[in-house]
């Protein structure tokens, strides 16, 4: 089958053919429609993640997906051959198995949910890592009606699905965003946007709410960045990251919790995202659809910043 993988540790990933994937007695095998790039694609694409976790080659680049069910082992009783499922392959070592291919397959530790049927395969593909790591972000900070929330990287693929969702919960959300970007940021439910490329962030925040604000999630600073902005969370307050950039001890001084989320994907999860989506609660921003053999664009396109997620059909 075709893939977009990497068939060694010195050289980045490209369309190349591959086993299709077997199909064991636990097993579920899908047939791609779709797949969606995401931060820990473009670092295993271009070959970082050789050195931090073992790799099983060819491997196959993606995390997420979704498609049709062509075929299930003879202890699998959860879905039958056709369902239309979304999907989500974690990153155990060694890393073989992803998305980015014509099959996946796997046993209990593929993430499937169902895919309702108003939705295209394209917007469901979009959904799993990023929506779960904004619906685990907001768990984690516990914020509530009326709260204030600072957004830093509110534009792209997991900042487009936390604005949406806090907003649901009553947050009052303030997000960073370009000049260009603004009008998409204020779409997505912010109420305030902060251009982030104008001066200090903090600064910023202080000149709206000089008594502070409850809580800070940033899904683009390392640790430097991100203790600047949580000087204006007030004492009582929240701090939570994806980039494991939180210094928990320094802010717990302060009276602030610090959260370094991993986002975790789970079916129960997948079914609470795509059915908010179904209901239009939530908006899935496509920048881009890439066809599998232009893979290599869309990984390029994602560092160079998107407004929602980009798409790689199959």
């Amino acid at each position: 089958m075709k893939a977009f993988a990497l068939v060694s540790a010195d050289q980045p990933a490209s369309l190349t053919e591959v086993p299709r994937p077997e199909v064991g007695e636990h097993d579920v095998l899908v047939a791609v429609k779709a797949a969606s790039v995401n931060g820990i694609d473009v670092f295993q694409a271009n070959g970082y993640l050789a050195a931090m976790m073992p790799h099983a080659y060819p491997t196959v680049v993606g995390r997420d997906f979704a498609g049709v069910v062509e075929a299930i082992g003879s202890a699998v009783h959860d879905h039958v051959v056709g369902d239309e499922v979304l999907g989500f392959i974690p990153a155990s070592p060694p890393l073989h198995s992803g998305s980015f291919a014509e099959y996946v397959a796997g046993g209990p530790e593929l993430v499937l949910a169902r895919k309702p049927g108003s939705l295209g395969f394209a917007d469901v593909a979009a959904l799993p890592l990023a929506g779960v790591a904004a619906l685990d972000l907001l768990d984690a900070l516990g914020a509530g009606k009326g709260d204030i929330l600072l957004v830093v990287g509110a534009t792209g693929g997991v900042g487009s699905f936390l604005v949406q969702l806090a907003t649901q919960r009553g947050l009052i959300v303030v997000a960073t965003a370009r000049p260009e970007e603004q009008e998409f940021a204020m779409d997505l439910g912010a109420v305030q946007t902060i251009d982030y490329t104008a001066g200090s962030m903090a600064d910023a925040v202080r000149r709206l709410y000089p008594e502070g604000i409850l809580a800070v999630v940033d899904v683009v600073n390392q640790k430097d960045g991100l203790t600047e902005l949580s000087s204006v969370v007030r004492s009582g307050g929240h701090v939570a990251t994806l980039m494991n950039a939180a210094d928990v001890e320094a802010l717990a001084t302060r009276g602030i919790t610090g959260h370094n989320v991993m986002a975790t994907p789970t079916a129960e999860k997948l079914r609470a995202l795509a059915d908010l989506a179904a209901s239009r609660s939530i908006r899935v921003h496509i920048h881009g659809d890439y066809p599998l053999d232009r893979a290599g664009e869309a990984i390029a396109a994602f560092q160079q910043g998107t407004r929602g997620k980009l798409v790689v059909s199959v």
